[in-house]
């Protein structure tokens, strides 16, 4: 084979493997050596391999059931409680660099 040709298809190959699709419900953020650089909206988006990276971060509403618990009232009558917690994330990039886990914070 000829080494254009060879080369060729390597820089075929590097520039494909930077494709990544991010979905209307998403939301990516983008950093290049570990550091932050912007968020990704939806849509066909290209990285540079290696050098940089993506965080994929799902914005729909997420619902998180509380666990059902026993209390008494006022006038000693015995009451079960449960809840659900309904959220979704204004600002994805505070969600990811300030909190470690964003789900664990929140329950």
């Amino acid at each position: 084979m000829n080494p254009t040709m060879i080369l060729t298809i390597l820089l075929v190959v590097f520039l494909l493997s930077g494709i990544r699709i991010i979905f209307e419900y998403k939301r990516a953020l983008k950093f290049r050596f570990g550091k932050y650089i912007k968020v990704l909206g939806p849509g066909f988006r290209w990285i540079i391999p290696v050098v940089e990276t993506i965080q994929v971060v799902d914005i729909r509403v997420i619902t998180i059931n509380i666990v059902s618990q026993e209390v008494m009232t006022k006038d000693n009558v015995p009451c079960s409680i449960d809840g659900v917690v309904f959220f979704f994330f204004f600002y994805t990039e505070k969600a990811v660099l300030e909190v470690e886990e964003y789900r664990f914070v929140i329950t």
